[in-house]
Formats: structure tokens, C-alpha cells, sequence
């Protein structure tokens, strides 16, 4: 049995990719080992890095158990040279540049900051309860998923500021987005390529508006892929002999 994490597109491409090939298995969102009924004989991570900490558990338990364990880590996006854009490694340290540009911008324009959220709904809640969400508007762009919309209104996230769609976007679509909702500071992660990054960001430089980027971290020192059709192939080479040990 194979196991799949994730809820990306990505995810999505792999689960219609697998049953194509009749290959047999099962996907979850969370996890712990007395959730399996039987073994895996692979684990296919297809999920954001922002998941990352979730499913560290699961990676070191493979390990102990000589489970593969195949992560699907798209390339880092080539950043350009702005000092629009404020890369930063972590969720603390995103938190607390947005508390300097806020700050700055507030005092400079006198007026709500506006901050355009693309990192989904995982993390929102530190940024709505944090002491710069008293001088700033949120927007949230989610997947168009009813869970996910409830989960930003619960948060106090206005319907208005809930922007419900699934992506990937280009770079006109993002500008007109920013333009519309009248952002000042564009929040994303560096999901590579393929998640939009780069048309994001091309989109916020060409309008002047700066860019909190929080950039990649290594979370899988074992195997590593860099797009579903490398994963696929990798499935398509090792399955044979990973579903006759079940």
C-alpha cells in the first residue's frame, strides 16, 4: 500500500496518475502509526513545505521502520535583485518583517495596510492575532474549499477579504488581484515554479509593492524529487518490487 500527503495540485496530478497505472493507494492528511492497518511499503509527500513540521514524525518513523520515503521538493524560485522583496527563512521571521514594514508603512502613509496573504490558512491565525493586525487589512487567498473559507471567517477574516481560488496564476492575473484589492505588501512562500512564485512576485515588482518571501528549507534528507513526472518515474521503477514485499 502506498500512502500519499498532500492536498497541493501536485497531489492531486499524482492521485489521478496513480490509478491510471491501477496502482493501489491511500491518501491522508494527518498521521500516526496506529492510524495504519497495514504497513506502507512507500510514502509519497506531495505536501507544501509549510507541512513540513507535520509530517516530521512520519519521515522518522519511515526511517526506523526501512519504509522509502519519496518527497516531491520543487526548485527553489531565482529570486531577483529588489529591495522590494524581504526573503526570510522562517514563520517567526516573516511575522516579525511584517511588523517592521507595517510599522514603517503606517507611519509614512497614515492610513490601514493593506497585506495580501498567499500562504494559506495554516499559519493565519499568528498573523491575525499579532500587534500589527491592528494597523493592517488582511487578504486571504485560499482554495476554494468551504472548510477553508469558514476557517478564515472564524478567524475574523471579512467575506470580502476572502479571496477563494485555485491557482496556478499568471503574473496578469496576480496584478490585477493586488491591484484590485489595493495591496501594499505581498505575503507568499517560494513554492518554485510550478506554485506561482515567480509570476507573484513579477507581478508585486511591477506594481512597487514589497514582497515578505519565506524561502525554502531542507526538511528530507533522504529521497528527493523535482516534479511529479520524476516522482512517477521513480514509482514506475520501483513499485514492482515495493508491492511484492506487502
Amino acid at each position: 500500500m502506498i500512502m500519499l500527503l498532500g492536498e497541493t495540485a501536485a497531489a492531486r496530478e499524482i492521485c489521478e496518475c496513480l490509478k491510471n497505472r491501477g496502482i493501489e493507494f491511500k491518501r491522508i492528511q494527518t498521521w500516526t502509526e496506529k492510524a495504519f492497518l497495514q504497513k506502507p511499503s512507500l510514502i509519497l509527500d506531495a505536501s507544501p513545505p509549510s507541512s513540513s513540521v507535520k509530517f516530521a514524525p512520519l519521515r522518522q518513523w519511515c526511517e526506523q521502520k526501512g519504509i522509502p520515503y519519496l518527497r516531491l521538493e520543487r526548485p527553489e524560485t531565482v529570486i531577483p535583485d529588489s529591495l522590494l522583496i524581504y526573503p526570510v527563512l522562517t514563520w517567526e521571521e516573516a511575522l516579525l518583517q511584517l511588523e517592521l514594514r507595517v510599522g514603517a508603512m503606517h507611519e509614512t502613509k497614515r492610513r490601514i495596510i493593506t497585506i495580501f496573504v498567499t500562504t494559506g490558512s495554516h499559519q493565519l491565525e499568528s498573523i491575525v492575532q499579532s500587534t500589527f493586525a491592528r494597523s493592517a487589512r488582511l487578504v486571504v487567498r485560499v482554495l476554494p474549499e468551504g472548510r477553508l473559507v469558514q476557517k478564515c471567517q472564524d478567524m475574523g477574516i471579512s467575506p470580502r477579504d476572502i479571496v477563494a481560488m485555485q491557482g496556478q496564476f499568471s503574473k496578469e492575473i496576480n496584478k490585477a488581484m493586488l491591484k484590485f484589492y489595493g495591496a501594499d505588501i505581498l505575503l507568499t512562500r517560494d513554492s518554485g515554479a510550478a506554485g506561482g512564485t515567480d509570476t507573484k512576485i513579477s507581478a508585486a515588482l511591477e506594481l512597487g509593492i514589497e514582497t515578505v518571501l519565506v524561502k525554502r528549507t531542507k526538511t528530507n534528507g533522504g529521497l528527493t524529487v523535482n516534479n511529479v513526472q520524476e516522482l512517477l518515474d521513480w514509482v514506475d521503477t520501483n513499485c514492482p518490487k515495493l508491492i511484492s514485499k506487502d
